[in-house]
């Protein structure tokens, strides 16, 4: 209703400054509206009842005060309505002709194939479009405009709104808001907004179909006026190729220009910028399909090859131009991503591709801004949805996969035409999407979305059988653990009850999992990091999650600390109560486990006997050979309290660069029963093997000596698992901290 009202201010806005600025006489040039009220100046007639528009005096009839906003109009040839040598300059060098937007428009304006040319609006750079608003009945259809400026600046443009903020009127070509159809129309122009700027349309309510722009969209270009002390302003700024906000119909639209997004005086508290190629915004109402963007795209926070943020459809579109986000020097932190089709998609992408450059020039920021070769869902993860969508992995670094999106090589393109023109779908059952370990496959080699985990000896070991030995005892020796047995007995072909004889020649195998990176996950990002060769890095994703998981704190005693991450839904994991706490920080003494890792199981057992007594056990230890050779230490065990019995999966990285820890507990009823397959055994070490840690934190962030149960536990760097496992309170307050996307 708000939306309702506020448009219709503006409508009417638009009516009365175009009619009052008839008088002023000040400007020296030609004003749009001069013609009288009078027939002997209408132009002839077709057949259809169509004025026919063949001169310049024609237009200006039509465009007169006094002439029937119903009235049907058709060009009979293309009008110069200007000499355009050196137009793309008439900002500082302004033509001999000037001329004013049509306030409302009822009628169809047919082009019949021809062109306006040499476009220029009157009176300063107020009304910077053709018409202000087209009317459900009014209709464009076959026109170019070419050759032409439309411009608007604050000192000209700005009003106030009835809710006493501060709006700018939107630059475009043909029309402010269009509730009427706009079809087979070309725009080849300049459209520069002080503001928001659209390339054809400022906002579409209606129906636009088989209409091109070429040329230049420049928006928020004021960067010199300060803010009225009076008035708040409007908090967002929006561009796009062929409209600046779409909530009606885009149909078989191309934009081959270049849209750029730059921002206003820091005086004005603009929080949300969005770019894109085909639009800078489309609400829930909207639908774009079946358009292509050609054109590059170049923002400050938000900007996608179609679309900057929707929560409407985008379907079978194709992106070509490049996106690129170029971060300002400002007071406060902003969002910054970048996408091949939607940079915030709170609605549905379908069926769409992607094949342009997607890139970001971060200058700082707490968190590393993301690509996507798609569109990003984490703004609204339980809206968006991307369906049987590709994109170049060579063209978009995007750090996490999605669930309906496949990056491809460029020679798989032509294999997979099919999908994109929607004759086959991706289907679920096309995304593998499990949580744990796969064995080793020469698939999983030099791919982001796998981690490897290898255990056992560095490679195979020829094994003579000792008196005494057993499957157990050696499986101890080489893997450090009696229940990896079975591996000897796969690689040698052997019974599990067969004696072992002295003498006997084994295989002990090098033994190799591959972590699957998950669908629809984030990263986590992680200040005060330095690169290895000294370079800064503020920037940078550390950690991921499931885009469906909080990431925050949980407040209990024993939780400094620990940031906390938990399911957003029932659904979003296996258990609800599940809580992974985690830290990341500065780790002076690099491995402190490597080379005594059976002392250090040892030592973890008497401090989980010192907490709990008999009321623990189901021990479980790993350690596994990362692809870069850090350890991955493992360790799982299960506590028994009065009502609930607690598992626990800790994982540590101890590298010179960082230290990772995570500790996961997931409450079971007393009669449940631990599983390998329960969720907190298989997150925890998945999450901590795709840590990076190729980044330097130079300075502790957190005092151990602020941790809980220090006694009784050999390891001061680290937290005592076994103490907040004591501690662990389910009923304790969860809050969220806010990700770089601005929610979660």
């Amino acid at each position: 209703m708000a939306q309702a009202v506020m448009i219709l201010c503006m409508a009417c806005l638009l009516l009365t400054v175009a009619w009052g600025y008839q008088e002023q006489a000040a400007d020296s040039r030609t004003p749009s509206w001069d013609a009288e009220d009078d027939d002997s100046l209408a132009p002839p007639r077709d057949v259809d009842g169509y004025y026919l528009l063949s001169t310049k005096e024609d237009f200006r009839w039509f465009i007169s005060r006094d002439r029937d906003p119903y009235t049907n109009v058709r060009l009979a040839n293309d009008l110069i309505l200007n000499d355009t040598q050196g137009w793309e300059d008439w900002t500082d060098a302004p033509p001999e002709n000037s001329y004013g937007a049509i306030p409302s428009y009822h009628g169809h304006f047919d082009g019949n194939g021809h062109a306006l040319e040499g476009y220029y609006t009157a009176y300063g750079d107020w009304l910077a479009f053709l018409f202000s608003v087209l009317e459900e009945d009014a209709r464009v259809t076959d026109l170019t405009i070419r050759k032409s400026l439309f411009r608007t600046t604050y000192e000209d443009c700005a009003y106030e709104t009835e809710s006493g903020k501060t709006d700018v009127i939107t630059a475009a070509a043909i029309c402010y808001a269009n509730h009427g159809v706009i079809e087979n129309c070309e725009v080849q122009a300049k459209v520069t907004g002080a503001w928001d700027a659209g390339g054809i349309v400022g906002i579409n309510y209606g129906q636009m179909t088989d209409c091109r722009f070429t040329g230049t969209v420049e928006a928020g270009t004021d960067r010199h006026t300060e803010a009225p002390e009076s008035t708040s302003t409007r908090s967002a700024l929006f561009a796009g190729g062929i409209c600046r906000s779409n909530q009606g119909i885009i149909r078989n639209c191309v934009n081959e220009g270049t849209v750029s997004m730059d921002a206003i005086s820091e005086t004005f508290y603009v929080h949300d910028f969005a770019a894109g190629g085909i639009a800078g915004r489309q609400s829930e109402e909207g639908r774009i399909e079946d358009c292509r963007n050609m054109g590059d795209v170049t923002g400050i926070e938000l900007a996608g090859g179609i679309v900057g943020a929707s929560w409407g459809s985008i379907y079978k579109c194709q992106n070509s131009g490049n996106v690129h986000i170029r971060q300002l020097e400002r007071d406060y932190v902003e969002t910054l991503i970048g996408a091949g089709v939607c940079a915030s998609n709170g609605g549905i992408v379908d069926t769409c591709v992607s094949t342009g450059a997607v890139t970001i020039d971060q200058r700082s920021l707490s968190f590393r801004s993301p690509v996507y070769g798609i569109a990003c869902n984490t703004v609204n993860p339980d809206k968006g949805t991307i369906e049987n969508s590709f994109y170049l992995e060579e063209k978009a670094v995007q750090a996490y996969p999605q669930r309906g999106v496949r990056k491809l090589r460029t020679e798989e393109m032509a294999e997979l035409s099919p999908y994109f023109s929607g004759e086959k779908r991706l289907e679920r059952t096309d995304f593998t999407d499990f949580l744990g370990f796969v064995p080793y496959d020469p698939e999983t080699d030099d791919d982001s979305d796998y981690v490897h985990l290898g255990f056992g000896p560095p490679e195979d070991v020829a094994y003579e059988v000792a008196p005494g030995d057993s499957l157990w005892s050696i499986a101890e020796q080489y893997y450090e653990d009696g229940r990896y047995y079975g591996n000897i007995v796969w690689k040698n072909q052997i019974s599990e009850e067969g004696a072992l004889l002295p003498g006997m020649q084994l295989t002990i195998p090098h033994r190799d999992l591959a972590a699957v990176r998950r669908y629809d996950e984030e990263g986590l990002g992680f200040a005060y990091c330095r690169l290895p060769s000294g370079e800064s890095c503020p920037t940078r994703f550390v950690l991921s999650k499931p885009i469906d998981w909080y990431y925050g704190n949980m407040r209990f005693a024993a939780n400094a600390g620990l940031d906390t991450l938990w399911p957003k839904t029932p659904d979003a994991a296996e258990s609800e109560d599940i809580r992974i706490f985690f830290r990341v920080d500065a780790n002076p003494e690099g491995d402190f486990f490597e080379g005594r890792w059976p002392q250090v199981q040892e030592s973890i057992r008497k401090s989980a006997v010192a907490y709990w007594g008999d009321s623990v056990d189901t021990f479980e230890f790993d350690r596994y050979t990362l692809d870069n050779g850090e350890s991955l230490y493992c360790y799982s065990f299960v506590v028994y309290r009065k009502d609930e019995k607690l598992v626990c999966q800790t994982a540590y990285r101890l590298c010179g660069n960082m230290l990772v820890e995570f500790i996961g507990v997931q409450p079971l009823r007393p009669q449940e029963r631990v599983g390998q397959s329960h969720d907190v055994l298989l997150r925890v070490p998945y999450m901590a093997a795709f840590a990076d840690t190729n980044v330097k934190i130079e300075e502790a962030q957190w005092d151990p000596v602020t941790f809980v149960g220090r006694e009784d536990w050999d390891f001061p760097q680290l937290h005592n698992p076994f103490a907040i496992a004591l501690a662990y309170d389910r009923d304790a307050e969860c809050s969220p901290y806010m990700l770089f996307t601005g929610a979660q």
